[in-house]
């Protein structure tokens, strides 16, 4: 007897297909920050949501049929449990508008006069009506006790699930779910994005630091560059300042003896001035000073005569007037200066004889 075998439908390998696709989708998302997710327009939560209730728990995969948790036979990062409505507590609490500004640390206390529970024994979180009266604001009340909380994450991590919040589950409400508990990991993700933010920021002042320093260089490599270039007509520039230089100390130097008297023209005023009975034996000229030195009777007298020179002026001493050897003569020391062209008075020319 012959038993012919049958292939399988076309649909059902189809079917395989898809689920295994969308378990590589699945896990590939998991993979991903979820702010990168959401960025892309993705949910931020897992796919994956195992449903605690009083009949058990389930998984919700993305095509909306139902399996056991033990039957799953995978495993799943990042679980969002959904509890049951019929574990939470819920209420609705009509508060002033006022008290929105402080509103956990109200509801806590409100939640304690409606729970027989202390704080350290329940889990809550509330989700305030939009709109309302302008007065009054109302808050929908989520609590869960803290056993409640421990016994889904004990059954989950047991299933060798990780879960990260525990929600309220068939959420009909506008936005996410209410959160009855968080996991830790959102704050080592905003610790570790903190870090690599902080580590990018301090690349980015390094690259800064370091385009700043090469523009630096570039604009001292400019600078040097047009200082080299300007190097030559500096020298050319100085060069033609010390030129001038010496062409005005030449024409001071010409303006000054424009100014002084000839030296012959001193000695033949000198020789005219000083008497017969003195004599010099020193003569100084420094520009327009002249300083003398010798022997004569009185020496006074000589003081007198430079002052009614024609040439000269401003006569003095420079030394005490002291006794020759001979005890017949003072020795002395006579300066005084030539008077300015400006000042002598105009040589008078004898008229011409006719």
């Amino acid at each position: 007897m012959t038993t012919a075998l049958s292939s399988p439908p076309v649909s059902d390998i189809a079917r395989l297909v898809r689920q295994g696709v969308a378990w590589w989708l699945s896990e590939l998302a998991q993979l991903l920050p979820r702010r990168l997710i959401g960025l892309f327009g993705g949910a931020a939560d897992p796919v994956v949501l195992l449903t605690i209730g009083p009949g058990g728990a389930v998984l919700w995969p993305t095509d909306g049929r139902r399996q056991a948790v033990a039957a799953s036979g995978r495993r799943h990062k990042g679980v969002t449990i959904g509890l049951d409505r019929s574990l939470v507590f819920e209420a609705t609490l009509d508060l002033p508008r006022a008290a929105e500004q402080a509103l956990p640390q109200i509801l806590q206390h409100q939640i304690e006069r409606l729970v027989p529970l202390g704080a350290g024994k329940i889990r809550f979180d509330y989700r305030a009506a939009p709109g309302g009266d302008e007065k009054l604001l109302q808050v929908q009340v989520f609590v869960a006790k803290e056993t409640t909380i421990g016994e889904a994450l004990a059954a989950t991590r047991a299933a060798g699930l990780s879960p990260r919040r525990i929600v309220l589950a068939d959420w009909q409400g506008p936005g996410k779910p209410p959160a009855l508990w968080r996991a830790d990991n959102g704050a080592d993700v905003s610790r570790a994005l903190r870090r690599r933010l902080e580590i990018a920021a301090l690349l980015l002042a390094a690259a800064a630091y370091g385009l700043y320093v090469h523009r630096l260089d570039q604009i001292r490599d400019q600078l040097e560059a047009r200082i080299a270039g300007a190097q030559p007509a500096a020298r050319a520039v100085g060069a033609l300042g010390r030129s001038l230089a010496a062409v005005d100390a030449d024409a001071a130097f010409f303006a000054r003896r424009g100014q002084q008297e000839p030296p012959l023209e001193i000695i033949d005023a000198l020789t005219r001035l000083v008497p017969t009975n003195s004599w010099l034996t020193g003569l100084t000229l420094d520009g327009r000073r002249v300083e003398i030195s010798g022997y004569s009777p009185r020496a006074s007298d000589l003081v007198a005569l430079v002052e009614r020179s024609a040439l000269f002026q401003s006569p003095r001493f420079s030394s005490p007037i002291t006794l020759a050897p001979d005890g017949k003569h003072e020795h002395f020391d006579l300066a005084f200066e030539t008077k300015p062209a400006e000042t002598k008075p105009a040589e008078t020319k004898p008229a011409p004889q006719r």
